[in-house]
């Protein structure tokens, strides 16, 4: 076993609040767009650093769930090469 039920889980409801937290904050600050600034001025470029933080938040996110993923077909993987050396399953007499 690569990593129990429990703490898979666990894993995989941080990662989704993770990733709805990052969701309702990309919305929020799209709603905070200094629209009237120059490109050059102070709030358009804290407004432009804003959001590739979230995108760099967005892509661990990203990697993350990959990892999740890896584990997961992993402990399939090793569950059925248990199954398989255990040979069939017996009948109940």
């Amino acid at each position: 076993m690569i990593i129990d039920r429990e703490s898979f889980t666990d894993i995989a409801q941080h990662l989704e609040r993770a990733s709805s937290g990052l969701l309702a904050a990309a919305s929020g600050l799209s709603h905070m767009c200094p629209q009237n600034a120059p490109q050059s001025s102070r709030a358009m470029l804290h407004w432009l650093d804003l959001v590739e933080a979230l995108m760099a938040v967005n892509g661990e996110i990203t990697a993350l769930e990959g990892i999740l993923r890896g584990v997961l077909e992993a402990n399939c993987e090793e569950e059925c090469a248990r199954a398989t050396a255990a040979g069939p399953a017996r009948k109940p007499s």
